[in-house]
């Protein structure tokens, strides 16, 4: 992960485990990640609201694509699905400033075909979610 990474780009990842365990799932997925910047206040959450995806939309969406796993219902360490962990590999190199969760959903929009799915099927239009996003990073 990034050395130097914001308070919301911490919480939202480690969120996308709570996420990931209250779905029942067995991977921590860029969907989760997705989830999590969703639920938390931030500039990502903003954009997201701006766009029509809050917390509730996108959870929906995903419940209606893909039914939550069965829980154990005690803790236990996630790990990150291959996906996601190419997004973390390339938050790396991404920039010399912290990264943030505007820096998670840039990148989740940007390779993840899943989460631009979900995202659409929330009926958000991704291409004006991305430019919102990029005007967001080039602010900060």
């Amino acid at each position: 992960m990034p050395e130097l990474m914001t308070a919301d780009a911490v919480r939202d990842l480690a969120g996308s485990v709570a996420e990931a365990r209250s779905l029942g799932h067995s991977l921590v997925t860029p969907t989760h990640v997705l989830l999590s910047v969703a639920s938390h206040r931030s500039p990502a959450r903003g954009l997201l609201d701006a766009a029509g995806a809050d917390h509730g939309a996108v959870r929906a969406a995903l419940a209606a694509r893909r039914p939550a796993g069965a829980s154990s219902g005690r803790p236990r360490e996630l790990p990150w699905s291959p996906e996601m962990e190419r997004i973390l590999h390339l938050s790396q190199s991404l920039t010399e400033k912290p990264f943030s969760s505007a820096h998670l959903l840039g990148l989740i929009l940007d390779n993840d075909g899943e989460c631009v799915a979900l995202l659409e099927g929330c009926g958000v239009a991704t291409a004006e979610l991305r430019a919102a996003v990029a005007t967001e990073l080039g602010r900060a």
